[in-house]
C-alpha cells in the first residue's frame, strides 16, 4: 500500500532538510578543521599566551667618594582581579583597607566590580584593578600575608634621591612618567636606562601562569653606575655657603663653581634658589625658577673679572709687558683717527703700569689695553682672542639646558662698543664660562673641557665601561703668559689690590673681582649689581679654581665683588683645603712667595 501523495511529500522535505543539515555540519566542520584552522588554532595560542615584561633598575649615580646621589627603590603596585575572588574573600576587605590604609568603600568596590565598559562602549571584565600605587616592601609582605589569590603586587621602581637638594641641578630628575628632565639623568639617560627583559609563556583559564609551558625567558639587564666627579663634601660646602649668603643678602640668586683647573673636573657646582629632588613635582617648595641650572643657562655681563682677557691677550703678543704704562686719567683717547669716550673709574689712578692696572682693576688702563690690541692686530683678531677663552660657545658640560652666551661681532660694534668689550661690558657670558676662562690661566694656557662624569661602571661588578679623562678645547695663550697672568692677579689678592679679603697665608691665592652694573629699563643701573669673584690657588701650582657670583646683593651698600664675593671664596676655599687635606705651599716653581704684593 503505497503513502498518500501528500505524505510521500512532507518526507521528502524532512529528508532534504535532515541531509542539508548534515551537509551544513560536515560543511563548518571540514571549514573549521582544514580552512580555518590556521586562524583559530593562532587565536587559541594567542589566548593562552601571555608575554610579560620584565623592569629593569635604572643605574645608580655616585659621586666620586662613592656616595649615593640617585637610586631606584623598589616598590609595588598592588591589585586585584575581581574576576579570581574566592567566596569570602569579599569578608576580607577590611584587613586589606587597612593594612593599604584605603577606604574600606574603595576596596570593596575593587573587589565587587568585576565588569567596565571599553572606549567601544563594549562590557569587558576587570582583570586587574590597582588598589595603590607604589607600595613599600613592608605593605606588600603584609599583603602577601593574607593569602588572597586573587591580590597581586606587581614590582616597579621609583627614582630616590638620598641626599635631597644636593647637586640637585647636576643630577636632574626623573619626572613621574619615567621620562629623565634634565641633567645628568637626561644626558646619561642610554647608559643609565638599561634594558628591560621579558618572559613568553602560557596561561591556564584563570589566566595563572603555566611555568612548565614557559617558552622564553630573557633576562633584563640593570642600567650602568655613573660615576661623577663632584665631591659630596665639597658640592655641600658650596650650597651651604649660598644659603648663607641668601639668608644675609637676600640676592635673586648666587652660583659657586669648584673645579680642578688642570683637568677641568667640577668638584663642585651649585645653585641658589635650589630645591629638593624628590619633590620637584611640588611647585610650592621646588618652583621652575629653583629648577634652574643658572650655572649654565643664565647670562650676565662679566664685568672686571673678564679683564683677564684684554691682558692676557695683549701680553701674549708682547704688546705690553707687566711694567708698561697707561695714562689712566684720560677721558678720551685716540683710536683709529678718532677719540674714544673712557668709562669712568672707581677711583682715579692716573698714570699706571699693567701691574697696578690689574691690582685695582682700572677700567680705563684694561680698555686702552684692548684698544691697543684691536688697533694693532685687528678687531677681528681680538674677537678670535676673546672666543678662544671659551666665550661665545657652550662649554660642552652635559647637563642640558646650555646656552652660549652672546658676542657682538666687529662688525656690529658701534663707536663705543671697543671701549667696553675689553673690560667686560656688551658681552653676556655664563658662570660656566667664566670660571673655566679664569681656569685657562690656572692650566697654563689651555683651555680646559669641563667635566662632571668621571667614568660608567658595571652595576654588578663595578668594571669600569667607560672612562672620562682629562680633554683641553685649544690654547688661549702661552703657559708663560699665563705665569704672567698669574702674577699679576696673585697681586689682587695683597695689599692694595681689591680682594685682600680673599687670600688664605700659604696658599698663594690668586684671582680677579666683578662688580657689574645691571642693565634696567634699557641703561645701567646704580642699585642693580651683580658681584663675582674668580680665583684659584696655589698660584704656583694650582690644585682648585672657584668662582662665586652673587646676583643683586641687597643691604651692603654697592656690591662690590671684593666685599660680597670674595669673603665667600675664602669660606668655601678653606674648607675645600681641609675636606682635600691640601698642604700648604713653599716658594713654588714660578718663584712666587706667600706674602706676594703684601
Amino acid at each position: 500500500m503505497s503513502l498518500p501523495h501528500a505524505r510521500r511529500t512532507r518526507y521528502r522535505l524532512l529528508a532534504w532538510g535532515v541531509s542539508l543539515c548534515f551537509l551544513a555540519v560536515i560543511t563548518r566542520l571540514v571549514w573549521l578543521h582544514w580552512v580555518d584552522a590556521p586562524r583559530l588554532r593562532a587565536e587559541a595560542l594567542q589566548a593562552r599566551r601571555v608575554l610579560r615584561e620584565i623592569p629593569c633598575r635604572r643605574g645608580e649615580i655616585r659621586d666620586a667618594q662613592d656616595n649615593l646621589l640617585a637610586v631606584s627603590e623598589d616598590v609595588w603596585d598592588i591589585g586585584v582581579d575581581p574576576d579570581s575572588l574566592l567566596k569570602g574573600d569579599m569578608d576580607r576587605a577590611p584587613e586589606v583597607a587597612t593594612i593599604l590604609g584605603l577606604p574600606l568603600a574603595k576596596v570593596r568596590q575593587a573587589f565587587g566590580t568585576t565588569t567596565r565598559l571599553d572606549a567601544t562602549g563594549e562590557e569587558k571584565k576587570i582583570r586587574w584593578a590597582v588598589l595603590i600605587h607604589e607600595a613599600d616592601e613592608t605593605t606588600t609582605n603584609r599583603i602577601k600575608a593574607l593569602g588572597i589569590r586573587a591580590l597581586r603586587a606587581e614590582l616597579k621602581y621609583r627614582r630616590h634621591y638620598p641626599k635631597g637638594q644636593l647637586a640637585a641641578h647636576v643630577l636632574g630628575y626623573v619626572n613621574k612618567e619615567e621620562v629623565p628632565a634634565v641633567g645628568i639623568e637626561s644626558v646619561m639617560n642610554p647608559l643609565l636606562l638599561g634594558q628591560k627583559g621579558w618572559i613568553e609563556s602560557e596561561r591556564d583559564g584563570r589566566r595563572r601562569e603555566i611555568t612548565s609551558n614557559r617558552l622564553r625567558e630573557v633576562a633584563a639587564v640593570d642600567g650602568s653606575t655613573v660615576v661623577l666627579t663632584i665631591n659630596g663634601l665639597i658640592q655641600k660646602t658650596c650650597e651651604d655657603a649660598l644659603a648663607e649668603a641668601a639668608a644675609r643678602y637676600r640676592p635673586k640668586g648666587g652660583i659657586i663653581i669648584v673645579s680642578e683647573p688642570r683637568t677641568g673636573r667640577i668638584l663642585g657646582l651649585a645653585n641658589w634658589p635650589t630645591f629638593d629632588l624628590n619633590r620637584f613635582f611640588d611647585l610650592k617648595v621646588a618652583p621652575m625658577d629653583s629648577q634652574r641650572n643658572r650655572a649654565a643657562s643664565d647670562v650676565y655681563e662679566p664685568g672686571s673679572v673678564f679683564k683677564i682677557v684684554s691682558v692676557a691677550g695683549a701680553l701674549e703678543e708682547r704688546l705690553i709687558t707687566p711694567n708698561s704704562i697707561f695714562d689712566c686719567g684720560a677721558a678720551t683717547v685716540p683710536y683709529r683717527g678718532r677719540m674714544v669716550s673712557m668709562p669712568a673709574d672707581a677711583h682715579a689712578l692716573g698714570s699706571a703700569d699693567i701691574r697696578q692696572i690689574v691690582r685695582e682693576s682700572s677700567n680705563r688702563g684694561t680698555v686702552q689695553v684692548g684698544m691697543q690690541y684691536a688697533e694693532r692686530l685687528g678687531e677681528e683678531r681680538f674677537f678670535d682672542l676673546i672666543k678662544s677663552f671659551g666665550f661665545g660657545a657652550g662649554t660642552g658640560l652635559i647637563t642640558g639646558a646650555e646656552v652660549p652666551g652672546l658676542l657682538i661681532p666687529p662688525k656690529s660694534w658701534d663707536g663705543l662698543t671697543i671701549s667696553r668689550v675689553p673690560m667686560g661690558h656688551s658681552v653676556s657670558v655664563t658662570a660656566l664660562q667664566m670660571h673655566f676662562a679664569m681656569s685657562v690661566i690656572a692650566a697654563d694656557g689651555l683651555l680646559m673641557q669641563p667635566q662632571l662624569v668621571l667614568r660608567v661602571e658595571d652595576p654588578k661588578t663595578k668594571a669600569v665601561i667607560l672612562n672620562y679623562g682629562p680633554q683641553a678645547r685649544g690654547r688661549a695663550v702661552s703657559a708663560a703668559t699665563a705665569a704672567q697672568m698669574a702674577a699679576l692677579l696673585r697681586a689682587v689678592c695683597g695689599k692694595g689690590g681689591t680682594a685682600p679679603i680673599a687670600d688664605i697665608p700659604g696658599y698663594e691665592v690668586a684671582g680677579k673681582t666683578g662688580t657689574t652694573q645691571k642693565i634696567v629699563g634699557g641703561r645701567y643701573s646704580s642699585a642693580h649689581h651683580v658681584a663675582s669673584f674668580a680665583g684659584f690657588f696655589p698660584v704656583g701650582s694650582p690644585k682648585l679654581a672657584i668662582t662665586v657670583i652673587i646676583d643683586e646683593p641687597q643691604g651692603e651698600g654697592v656690591g662690590y665683588g671684593g666685599k660680597i664675593a670674595a669673603p665667600i671664596f675664602r669660606d668655601v676655599a678653606e674648607k675645600c683645603i681641609r675636606w682635600l687635606d691640601l698642604p700648604p705651599v713653599s716658594p713654588g716653581p714660578r718663584g712666587y712667595v706667600a706674602d706676594f704684593g703684601r
